[in-house]
């Protein structure tokens, strides 16, 4: 006897996958298999196109998912390498907050508890070698704020090397977990509204510059008040968007 069909069928066929779906499940593999062990750095992107074949679209395509997941990390400068902590710890994490962040609200609630406190200690414990990452990417930002998709890199970027400063490897992983929603967030700000991306941007970039100040000249409680603002700012800026 046949099973019956439902005629408002909620599921689709699986559609051949693409060539960076199968960069993931190849990068994937590898870590799980350990011959990319935690710590490893990956070839460059122009390496990684040669060796997989493709162009660097597809290369950026599938490294970002894999960042979001936690098992990559990139850092300013240097590359990308395989989480350090990219196994047993982060994955029952991830999933479980990642179910969880489904509203606008609770990504704002969220990225407030850590990024603020991020900054804070950020301004205490900030080594020379993180307050130039995260000058880098400020940078990347000034030389981007006509092209949405590399300032969008560099803004998230910034983020993740303050957390990184912050020398709090629990803070640090708890930031990564999110890392695809605060992307997707920083995007949606500059592409939702095209006409205002550029100003947009400009003002961001002016946050960024005195969130990085209060971190550089060690003010904690600066730097969290920055941060604040910051966040803030964008969630009205989204906000009213998306009305």
């Amino acid at each position: 006897m046949s099973e019956n069909v439902l005629q408002d069928d909620p599921f689709r066929q699986i559609e051949r996958a693409t060539v960076s779906d199968a960069i993931v499940d190849q990068l994937r593999a590898l870590i799980a298999g350990g011959t990319l062990k935690p710590g490893d750095r990956l070839p460059s992107e122009r390496d990684l196109c040669k060796r997989f074949g493709v162009g660097r679209t597809s290369v950026r395509e599938a490294l970002k998912p894999l960042i979001a997941m936690g098992l990559l990390e990139g850092r300013v400068g240097s590359g990308t390498f395989v989480a350090a902590e990219s196994g047993q710890f982060q994955k029952p994490l991830q999933w479980g907050l990642l179910g969880d962040l489904q509203s606008q609200d609770d990504l704002v609630e969220t990225r407030h508890m850590l990024e603020t406190n991020a900054a804070f200690w950020a301004a205490l414990r900030a080594e020379p070698e993180n307050l130039a990452a995260i000058e880098a990417t400020l940078q990347g930002m000034a030389a981007n704020l006509t092209n949405p998709d590399e300032f969008q890199e560099f803004d998230a970027n910034f983020h993740f090397e303050i957390a990184r400063a912050a020398q709090n490897k629990m803070l640090y992983r708890l930031i990564n977990v999110i890392r695809g929603q605060i992307q997707t967030w920083i995007g949606e700000r500059l592409t939702l509204a095209p006409d205002q991306a550029q100003s947009f941007a400009h003002t961001s970039l002016a946050q960024h510059r005195q969130i990085f100040a209060a971190i550089q000249a060690g003010d904690s409680d600066a730097a969290r008040a920055a941060m604040d603002h910051h966040i803030q700012t964008a969630t009205a800026d989204l906000r009213r968007i998306t009305k």
